[in-house]
């Protein structure tokens, strides 16, 4: 067995591994090669620091690690890890988490965050040995939405820039890695934005994706909730792309407000993830 970086193996190469890895997975997970390429890019991730696990020359275990700053921190987060069939119950993800942090505390990195599926007992005991804590639960949303092409009382604005200043002084819960403002800063060339206002008020907005109809992020500041605005923000998302279905991935279940509004819409909370966190 040897393990070694991935920065000098095919992007191709690394899908088919990772969907090797998956194809027996609690919840389907399937990407092709562009996609890959778009997550590597989008969430930072660095095959300098994303490890593979080789057999005879075969890649047999692989994990993506991403870095970036939270706020002075620097933080390390698990994009993905697997390993094929054939090679699972050897202690291959601890063996690649021995040769990975010694890296990790040489760049000074604070602390390392992952996401593993509820009901994913074997994967949560094997991270709680290695010192992984729940910090939170996420929950993910799918349903469909009936647009209303009524007239609202808002007025809705796709907009080019994000408005971050404005945007978290809304905030109630932190997004998650994928949702952060780091991703969706290079996510932007596939990202829409819409803002609510109320007469010149800024009084929400929502950042969603056209083509995988997914919510990267809503919010309304506390003085304007329960007033329709986030249900008129999403009618307008459904106006726009033509599409019922919806996704919202990744919201932190603490949040009653924030499921609370999925579960109003009769979206289906169709899967939970353990936000877990490792001091290094």
């Amino acid at each position: 067995m040897e393990i070694t970086t991935l920065e000098n193996i095919r992007i191709d190469y690394i899908t088919e591994i990772l969907n090797q890895s998956f194809s027996d997975y609690i919840v389907p997970f399937q990407l092709t090669s562009q996609q890959l390429e778009y997550k590597i890019f989008t969430e930072n991730i660095r095959l300098d620091l994303s490890l593979g696990v080789f057999y005879s020359g075969k890649l047999v275990g692989f994990m993506l690690h991403a870095l970036n700053h939270t706020g002075e921190k620097l933080v390390a987060y698990n994009a993905a890890t697997g390993v094929i069939p054939d090679f699972r119950g050897q202690g291959l993800v601890g063996k690649m988490y021995n040769y990975l942090i010694p890296k990790l505390r040489d760049l000074d990195v604070d602390h390392m965050v992952l996401e593993v599926i509820v009901g994913n007992q074997r994967a949560i005991r094997a991270y709680e040995k290695m010192n992984y804590r729940v910090n939170r639960t996420l929950d993910c949303f799918k349903g469909c939405f009936e647009s209303d092409k009524k007239s609202s009382f808002l007025s809705i604005k796709q907009v080019e820039n994000f408005k971050w200043d404005d945007f978290i002084s809304f905030w109630s819960i932190k997004p998650s890695w994928q949702n952060s403002i780091t991703t969706l800063e290079k996510s932007k060339d596939k990202i829409t934005i819409l803002c609510a206002y109320l007469e010149d008020e800024l009084a929400g907005y929502i950042i969603y994706n056209a083509q995988t109809k997914r919510i990267q992020q809503i919010a309304v500041p506390t003085i304007h909730r329960r007033k329709g605005i986030a249900t008129q923000l999403i009618n307008a998302m459904t106006q726009s792309t033509g599409s019922k279905e919806l996704y919202a991935l990744n919201i932190d279940n603490s949040s009653s407000e924030s499921t609370g509004f999925f579960k109003s819409l009769s979206f289906e909370n169709n899967v939970s993830q353990l936000e877990m966190i490792k001091n290094i």
